[in-house]
């Protein structure tokens, strides 16, 4: 299996997603601002699109950028639903703060929500519909490598998060997983 991964393969996330796809025998690609994809340019779109032919799996994990992480996943959803990729996955990562029911300012918050709407409604047609690939949303709380900047909360080991992206992945083809939310325990 192929796999494409938004994000820097030596950083963050994606780097324990590397490794552990890598040790599971996938086979994976990065693209990033790093190795001359700057996502955030939407030209650039329908190209990064067509690239992802050669791929089985994709894993979105584009920082948010003007909504552009939700309408990434909305064009490869739909170039992989036209040509009948229903074999394919689509893996979104989001963040829980898209359930917080407080008062927000800050556009990340909106920009995941959005991301985890359309995850959801277009992971439902790929449920219904064996041309559309499955699509995962998952979505995580604070994870280690934001630990400095939330002093005093529990977070998330990037490690144990990769696992649980595969396990998403290895699921068998008679069930899908439309959506997992993870969030360390505070108390």
């Amino acid at each position: 299996m192929k796999v494409l991964i938004t994000g820097n393969r030596n950083k963050d996330l994606t780097k324990y997603l590397v490794d552990l796809f890598e040790k599971n025998s996938y086979r994976v690609d990065t693209v990033s601002r790093e190795n001359g994809w700057d996502l955030a340019n939407t030209e650039i779109i329908p190209k990064f699109v067509n690239l992802l032919d050669n791929y089985n799996i994709f894993v979105n994990m584009f920082a948010n950028w003007r909504f552009n992480a939700s309408l990434l996943t909305y064009y490869v959803f739909k170039d992989w639903e036209k040509k009948k990729y229903g074999d394919r996955r689509i893996i979104t990562i989001g963040s829980t703060t898209d359930r917080v029911r407080r008062p927000k300012t800050n556009l990340y918050h909106y920009e995941k929500l959005a991301l985890r709407e359309m995850s959801n409604g277009l992971s439902m047609a790929g449920v219904w519909d064996k041309d559309s690939p499955l699509l995962t949303h998952v979505s995580f709380g604070t994870m280690d490598n934001r630990a400095e900047q939330n002093p005093g909360r529990k977070t998330l080991n990037m490690e144990k998060i990769s696992e649980y992206i595969l396990w998403v992945l290895q699921q068998p083809k008679e069930i899908h997983i439309n959506e997992l939310s993870i969030d360390p325990v505070q108390r």
